[in-house]
This record gives structure tokens, sequence and C-alpha cells, in this order.
């Protein structure tokens, strides 16, 4: 029995939020907590998705000849997984397409490692598990029908992921969790229009990291609904404040280039502040009372602190240069209840290999 699993990380964002997707140069980090998808050949008539994590087991679908998936909605998990089936049917369609039809398989989800123990609960902690997902589906996908492995990034897997990425974010999401889950490492993103450029990058070597959960889940397409009405609304302050936010990724841009890690850190700092006047101005969240007083107290001890992702919970990202700094936020952050981890990192992006059952 033939089997293909495929591995592919989850993202933290570390600059450009919002601006990036205005064409401003964002940096994020492949962490090593990854998404894990397994399809395993089986026989005609059990094909079946599982995902535990979304309390979905033995979703039942069959392929057509035409290279279409059927699946069962009237099954009582459908509508936690509609939008991963519906993805999943137009990456198994275009693999069918170029490679020819693998046969039925069964696939299995697991996002364990995206999620965490804490006070007793489940959280999501917000390091782009869907998008991470999407990645390891088009991989392993590919790897069934062609019979090769995969890993790495590869703009043909961006180009395929990013048009159904968009349209389920109405077009506003920037492709950044995909190019990161993709690639590995750390990258320097950057979109005009169409046209998507991927470089990775290094961080300085003295340039320590913390992730720390903030207490509730944020939703993205919320605060970029709101973020674009904002635009719209107030047009020249919006403007003037993207304006600051461009010049800042790209001042962190110069700092990488030149390995300089206070530069890098300074601009965390402007760019967490830019994000709350922008949150404010939106009328929208961005900087949560629980992430005030994480920055309050990041401000006291001299470390950098902002939101990693688009803010409104999720995850607050610490930096310094001063491993004792970080040492000593973190005790504070952890006497208070709050989940904090260092973000280990995956350099190695996307990867699907066969493996042999029998």
């Amino acid at each position: 029995m033939k089997q293909v699993h495929a591995r592919a990380p989850g993202k933290a964002v570390l600059l450009g939020e919002y601006a990036v997707t205005l064409g401003a140069p964002a940096l994020a980090l492949a962490v090593d907590r990854q998404a894990c998808v397994t399809l395993t050949c089986c026989q005609p008539g059990d094909c079946a998705l599982s995902a535990p994590q979304l309390g979905v087991t033995e979703l039942d679908f069959r392929a057509e000849p035409s290279g279409q998936l059927v699946w069962n909605v009237d099954h009582p998990g459908w509508e936690a997984v509609a939008r991963t089936a519906s993805l999943l049917s137009l990456l198994h369609k275009l693999a069918v397409e170029h490679f020819g039809d693998p046969g039925p398989y069964r696939i299995e989800i697991d996002t364990s490692a995206l999620f965490a123990r804490h006070a007793d609960t489940q959280v999501k902690l917000g390091l782009g598990s869907s998008s991470a997902v999407a990645v390891a589906l088009d991989a392993a996908l590919r790897c069934l029908c062609s019979g090769s492995s995969r890993s790495g990034l590869s703009m043909d897997a961006l180009k395929r992921l990013l048009q159904p990425y968009r349209r389920d974010q109405d077009g506003r999401g920037s492709g950044i969790d995909l190019a990161t889950s993709l690639c590995g490492g750390v990258i320097s993103y950057q979109r005009e229009g169409e046209h998507v450029e991927v470089k990775r990058v290094s961080l300085p070597a003295d340039l320590a990291l913390l992730l720390v959960w903030t207490g509730e889940q944020a939703s993205t397409p919320r605060l970029l609904a709101a973020f674009d009405a904002w635009r719209e609304r107030s047009p020249q302050s919006a403007e003037e404040l993207m304006a600051q936010m461009h010049a800042s990724c790209l001042a962190g841009q110069q700092a990488l280039e030149q390995n300089d890690s206070e530069a890098l850190l300074t601009q965390f700092s402007v760019y967490g502040q830019l994000m709350g006047t922008m949150g404010g101005l939106m009328g929208a969240e961005i900087i949560t009372p629980v992430l005030e007083g994480i920055a309050a107290q990041a401000g006291r001890l001299g470390v950098a602190c902002k939101p990693s992702g688009a803010g409104g919970g999720d995850l607050a990202l610490l930096a310094s240069a001063d491993p004792g700094r970080l040492h000593e936020l973190r005790s504070w952050l952890e006497d208070r209840g709050l989940l904090v981890f260092a973000p280990g990192l995956d350099d190695c992006g996307v990867r699907a290999d066969w493996r042999d059952l029998n």
C-alpha cells in the first residue's frame, strides 16, 4: 500500500502586516510547527477525509472520471471543512489533468502542532494553519499523482494556490503565509499587482524572538475588511499612514541587509506603534488591552513588541538582542498566565514523500 506524507510549516509575520497588501516588502518566518497531510491509497468506495482538530472524521467522497471530487455534504462535519474540501477539489483536478489519475485515496489532515494546550483548553495559535494545510495538500497531491517527492518554494505552486486563497479572502490577502510555508526559513515577500517576489533572507545572529498568545482569536478577514473600508472612507489619512508603514518596511529590509539587529528592532517597535495608530483610525481594536499591557512591560524592559499578523488577538512578537531581557519578560508574562514560546525555525518549507507500507 502506498502513502504520501506532506508537511508544511506555519508562519509568523515579523514586519509589514497590511502594508504588504499594497506592495510594501514584508518579512515572515517559517516556524517549526507544521501542518501534516497524509494521503493513503485505498479501495474504491473507501475514500474519506479526516481532520481531527476540526472534529471531522470519515467524511466520505468519491472521484469522478472527469477529475471532480463529489463530497458527502450531509456529513455533520461538512461545514467545518467545506472550504478545505473546495480547495482540495480544485487541486485534485489540476493534479489529475497534469499527471493522471492516482486512483482512490484517503486523506488525514493533522494541525495539532499549530494548536497548544493552555489553561485546559485547546488554543489555535494563529500561525497560518489554513495556508499551511493548503500548501501541504497541494504538495501531497502532486507527489501522489506524479510519483515524485516535492519540497521547497515553487512559484508555480504559489501561483496555483494564490487564486483560491485570494478568492476566499475577497481579494484582500497578500499570500505571504502561503509563500512562507512553501519556502521555509525567513523570507522577504513583496506583491505588486499579480507579480510576487519572494527572497530568502537571514536575521541577525544576535536577534532573539518570542511569540505570546494574547488570549483571544483574531478574525483576519474582518480586520482586512475594516482596513479597506477605512482606506475608502479616509483616503488621505490612509495614504499618509501607509507611506509611514511602507518606509518602516524598507528600513527593516535595509537593517537586514546590513545585519543590524538594533535598527531592525527599532522598526519592529515603530511598526507596532503604527499598527496601533491605524487601528484607532480604522475603528478596530488591532492592539487589544492584553497586548497593550504586554507592550508597556516590554517597553520598560527595552524589548520590541508588535502584533504578529493582523492584530485583534492571536500572537504578539517580542524581540531583543539581549536574551536576559527576553527571559525577564517571559517570566513576567508566564506569571500572568500567558502562553509564551520561542518560534524555532523551519528551514525546509514544504516537503512531500512517498512511503511504501507493504
